[in-house]
């Protein structure tokens, strides 16, 4: 009886320890929240889509210096604090080129003068922009 007892204790135990390892890990994130730097000053984007990022990561590793563009919203959207503002994730590109006219940077420019670039322009395209590094 102390055997039978003792071996269904081990079987539960063996069970309890499997199941355990085989736990499924956490997915990863279906974004990404990366920094960009503009002349010295610098702010975040995140990015849903698997293209975006792709193209984020590919200006990121070639160093490349140029345009993104994207839609300018109120608020730091949960990742571009300290700021007031940021670009909704779904309309951030990475173009060839862009008008000069919404071109500047974050701190001095946007941040600075926040009814003018949401409220008037309504979009940020820095043409000095280098993705530099992928925060989360």
């Amino acid at each position: 009886m102390k055997i039978l007892r003792f071996a269904s204790l081990l079987i539960v135990l063996v069970l309890f320890l499997s199941a355990c390892d085989s736990a499924d890990p956490e997915p990863a994130p279906d974004f990404a929240v990366f920094e960009v730097e503009v002349n010295q000053e610098f702010f975040r984007i995140r990015l849903d889509d698997p293209d975006q990022i792709a193209d984020a990561e590919d200006a990121m590793n070639t160093d490349r210096i140029g345009v993104l563009l994207g839609e300018l919203e109120r608020g730091d959207g949960g990742f571009n604090a300290p700021y007031h503002w940021h670009l909704i994730p779904e309309t951030v590109i990475f173009p060839d080129a862009a008008i000069e006219v919404c071109s500047g940077r974050p701190q001095s420019d946007v941040e600075a003068d926040l009814d003018y670039w949401i409220d008037t322009l309504g979009t940020y395209c820095p043409w000095s922009a280098q993705v530099v590094q992928r925060v989360e």
